[in-house]
């Protein structure tokens, strides 16, 4: 398993959890951090990689096919948020970011992969791609982060089309998960308010929807919401 984005919340919830469930775990990572230090205590092999430059998402496959000859699943974790700039000299920097991350270095590393990919017994491989529920229900003040995880979208459903029946491409949209500190008072409760379910999610819902599309051998070109209903209320 290739966990991208592990190096901090949800990548690394998901790339400890999928290491405590028998699965071994390659957790890419941009920074160090104390969270990429506890995985690598726990014996997970950890790679760094800075997937907005190209040179680097390419060297970084290369590092991935030393360490396996075979993968199980590719998890694409790795993201940058924050809102649009109004600044058009920042706005260009900002969409070639978004744009290499969210799509580019999952592209590649999907593409340069599958044909190693192998799945257990007769049930096909996995590509899973963490997206956003901004995909569905955009935020106009996050607008370039939301259309770069829609095009990561809707390479989960071209990819889907083109690798089956050896690899199922699914997508999984989180909503209010993990609140950050830069998060004030007013906003938590503005975001609540507009969440069915009333409450932050935390990682563990989205690392199960996770371990549901790796458990379901007949699911593929799928979007799962991990939102607590955030998506349908959310203005």
């Amino acid at each position: 398993m290739v966990v991208t984005g592990a190096g901090r919340r949800v990548g690394h919830h998901i790339a400890q959890r999928l290491y405590q469930d028998g699965y071994t775990v390659i957790a890419h990572y941009r920074t160090h951090t104390p969270e990429i230090q506890a995985l690598t205590e726990l014996g997970i092999t950890t790679v760094q990689a800075d997937l907005s430059n190209s040179e680097q998402i390419l060297a970084f496959v290369e590092q991935l096919k030393g360490h396996c000859h075979q993968f199980r699943a590719l998890i694409h974790n790795a993201s940058s948020f924050e809102p649009t700039s109004d600044d058009l000299v920042k706005v260009a920097e900002q969409y070639q970011q978004f744009f290499t991350i969210h799509m580019m270095a999952p592209f590649l590393i999907n593409q340069s992969l599958q044909s190693m990919m192998v799945g257990e017994g007769t049930d096909p491989a996995d590509i899973i791609h963490i997206t956003d529920i901004n995909v569905e229900n955009p935020t106009p003040a996050f607008d370039i982060y939301g259309t770069t995880k829609a095009g990561l979208h809707n390479m989960t459903l071209a990819l889907a089309k083109k690798w089956g029946p050896k690899i199922k491409v699914n997508a999984v949209a989180p909503g209010p998960v993990l609140f950050t500190p830069t998060h004030t008072e007013a906003t938590i409760e503005q975001m609540l308010d507009e969440t069915l379910l009333k409450k932050e999610g935390g990682a563990e819902p989205v690392y199960l929807a996770v371990k549901s599309i790796l458990t379901n051998p007949f699911l593929t070109g799928c979007s799962i919401p991990v939102d607590g209903g955030r998506r349908l209320s959310k203005r």
